[in-house]
């Protein structure tokens, strides 16, 4: 038994069903910064160590790395309520959508995790199946334009991963041959950026519906399974660099890394410093109609070195203290 197939969406024949699961990933830099000192600290003999605890100095010193690492961790405004589109400006959903598939809400907030929960073929989101339904997606029929809001000012930012600053998810898929990526079904729709609202630059080279197709949980073995239970991060782009030509399923989960996939916007490409406006359209004569699911603002990370820099900081310091 097979999924039913709607109108002006994509579907693998084979696949089940995905839908919306509201687990936010959130990442806590502080705690992992402080860890990674404490860990550093507790590889010397005791006789050598200071704990943190018992020490204000280097307590202190320590939560004043964790706060640093915090701002290099994430970008986003002090005021900011999410790291996804939280509006809707307008919504000319354009010829050929199917029923169902006109609600713009269903671009706000993250992507989906999860399609078909509650039924006979519920699966997670992954590059070889993807969200479809209704309650997932928004359409953009030929002709038509979604334009979306933040709520701050998404900054070009030279920390985030890979240079680029936002992320478009849709509803893309890779398909295979015997289990091997070859080819990508989708590279539909347009995406402009504004700062705000009426001066647009177009990216060029980046389909709004395309590639990277979205990736719920990094722990998926089988493109079928029902659910999973590490979330991949949806504010962290997959690395540009990566083919997924001749792939097999699990190495593009293990190319992911920890990304969730989408489409990646570098603003320095179109001259913005900042944009919060995101407009998706598709032209006219478009063969195919765009799939959105969400729009994420990139946070940055602070690289590896980073972070071994902080922890030899603590292990100098300590040392210090104790002489």
């Amino acid at each position: 038994m097979r999924p039913p197939i709607e109108s002006g969406v994509r579907v693998r024949p084979w696949r089940r069903l995905v839908s919306v699961d509201s687990i936010q990933h959130r990442s806590q830099p502080r705690k992992q910064v402080q860890s990674h000192i404490q860990k550093s600290i507790e590889q010397h003999p005791r006789s050598e160590r200071i704990s943190l605890a018992n020490e204000p100095f280097l307590r202190a010193a320590a939560l004043t790395i964790a706060a640093t690492s915090s701002l290099l961790v994430t970008t986003h405004s002090a005021n900011a309520a999410s790291a996804f589109a939280t509006s809707i400006v307008s919504y000319t959903p354009g010829a050929g959508v199917g029923a169902g598939y006109n609600d713009p809400t269903r671009a706000i907030g993250q992507p989906t995790r999860l399609t078909g929960i509650g039924t006979d073929f519920q699966s997670t989101t992954n590059p070889f199946a993807p969200a479809y339904e209704s309650s997932d997606l928004v359409t953009v029929g030929r002709g038509g334009s979604l334009v979306l809001a933040f709520d701050h000012a998404i900054t070009n930012d030279a920390a985030n991963p890979f240079g680029v600053d936002l992320l478009v998810f849709g509803n893309s898929f890779y398909t295979d041959n015997a289990g091997v990526v070859d080819g990508l079904f989708g590279g539909f729709g347009t995406i402009e950026v504004s700062a705000d609202g009426i001066d647009w630059r177009l990216i060029t080279g980046v389909a709004a519906d395309g590639a990277f197709p979205t990736l719920g949980y990094s722990d998926v073995t089988d493109p079928f399974q029902s659910t999973g239970s590490v979330l991949t991060d949806f504010t962290r782009p997959v690395d540009p660099a990566f083919n997924a030509s001749g792939k097999s399923f699990a190495q593009l989960i293990a190319g992911y890394g920890s990304s969730g996939g989408g489409a990646s916007v570098d603003l320095a490409a179109v001259g913005l410093e900042s944009a919060s406006f995101v407009r998706i359209s598709v032209a006219s004569d478009s063969a195919f109609t765009a799939q959105i699911d969400a729009i994420s603002d990139v946070s940055a990370v602070p690289a590896p070195a980073t972070l071994a820099a902080l922890s030899a900081l603590a292990v100098g310091l300590a040392r210090r203290r104790r002489s």
